[in-house]
């Protein structure tokens, strides 16, 4: 079997590399949902209209639940670099291109491609992130990826929608920024050395569903299908409780994304006194008791506590389920084991509407929440029992 050499790691450029591209995923929507309303009157005498102008915004994440088993194969297969570097170019190309476009269906096919350079993006990254570091620097990069997540919807969110604001056409545009660590990640980023393992080792190239990547898989899934329900749903949620507008919902976002940030600033520290599995179990404790304060709201002081104490634990779950992912999988399926990892994240994010619409269609949003809580306290106590009796409390 094949081990890496964690002395090669990357220079200052690939690290910022490491941190951009993990974090592809959250450029691809910047301001394309405020959007909407105008590129429905653009295409409104297109048969299906509706359809498909929310497919634009909706495609990449069906595209990456498609394409990430593809590219974690490619990225084991081929090596992380050229998955990545080619996915960032792809990327950036396609989802600018969009800008030039009339015709729906040419956009759409864009998004397509978005989708599957998101995947590739962030399966690459992750993998390589995985080679490079480990113990508790590994942890410590994986906190800082998951912090930078924050940071992005505090700063790409806000340029996209003011983009969008302009005209429609300029959302697409925030691709363009992708494109900036081309150059880097073209020369900053390596191969990670590779060495062998005496004969006799134990052979691990086989990508096998143990209990504990069942249990990392299965909570990345609920994990963001529960905590869609908040951007998907709270500008209509607050509007009709606190009868506020899209300023406010956007400050409240963004700093619910900083807690996010702050998340995975304090997840290595953390990890340094407690186990992977006691933060899985605190951090979907965590993020219920969010949700939950959300649900009973009727006030500002609930909604803001309950989006920042879910988005601190989102940041905490992200890092700890990357790390524990990358400490679970050998070098030689790492690029496997992130496409499925990956496939689950936006399958879960893909159909929080298509389950949660009808629900709080025929109750109300403060239900919606409520469920979303159920799903993660009961996810965190039954976690706790599982976790407990397939393997050792491993120190993050």
């Amino acid at each position: 079997m094949k081990n890496l050499d964690h002395s090669n790691t990357p220079n200052q450029w690939g690290k910022i590399v490491l941190l951009t591209g993990a974090n592809f995923t959250l450029i691809a929507g910047a301001g394309l949902s405020t959007a909407m309303p105008a590129m429905l009157i653009a295409f409104g005498d297109v048969p299906g209209a509706a359809l498909l102008v929310s497919l634009i915004v909706t495609l990449p994440a069906l595209f990456v639940v498609l394409g990430g088993p593809v590219m974690g194969l490619l990225t084991d297969r081929f090596g992380r670099k050229p998955v990545l570097v080619g996915s960032i170019l792809i990327g950036g190309l396609a989802g600018s291109g969009a800008y030039f476009l009339t015709h729906i269906f040419a956009i759409l096919l864009t998004r397509a491609l978005v989708g599957l350079c998101i995947a590739g993006a962030t399966t690459a990254t992750n993998a390589l992130i995985a080679d490079y570091f480990s113990g508790q620097k590994r942890a410590k990069f994986m906190g800082y990826q998951s912090a930078f997540g924050g940071l992005s919807v505090i700063f790409f969110l806000p340029i996209g929608g003011f983009l969008a604001d302009i005209t429609w056409e300029y959302a697409f545009l925030v691709y363009l920024s992708v494109l900036l660590i081309f150059v880097p990640a073209l020369f900053a980023i390596h191969e990670p050395k590779v060495s062998r393992q005496p004969a006799g080792s134990a052979n691990r190239s086989r990508l096998t569903l143990t209990p504990s990547l069942g249990l990392i898989y299965t909570g990345t899934f609920i994990l963001h299908f529960a905590f869609m329900t908040i951007p998907v749903y709270i500008a209509y949620y607050m509007a009709d409780l606190l009868g506020v507008g899209g300023f406010e919902v956007g400050l409240v976002g963004g700093l619910s994304g900083l807690l996010t940030f702050l998340g995975g600033m304090v997840y290595e520290r953390t990890g340094r006194r407690l186990s992977y599995q006691s933060l899985f179990v605190g951090g979907f404790l965590l993020m219920g008791g969010g949700f939950t304060a959300l649900a009973v709201a009727n006030t500002w002081t609930l909604v803001i506590l309950g989006q920042v104490i879910a988005g601190f634990g989102m940041g905490l779950n992200m890092a700890n389920l990357t790390t524990w992912l990358a400490h679970e999988a050998s070098p030689e399926i790492r690029g496997r084991a992130n496409g499925v990892f990956v496939t689950l994240m936006f399958l879960g994010q893909f159909v929080t509407s298509l389950v949660f619409t009808p629900i709080v269609t025929q109750t109300s949003y403060h239900f919606g929440f409520l469920l979303s809580a159920i799903i993660l306290l009961s996810f965190g106590f039954s976690s706790l029992l599982i976790s407990r009796s397939f393997s050792p409390n491993v120190k993050a």
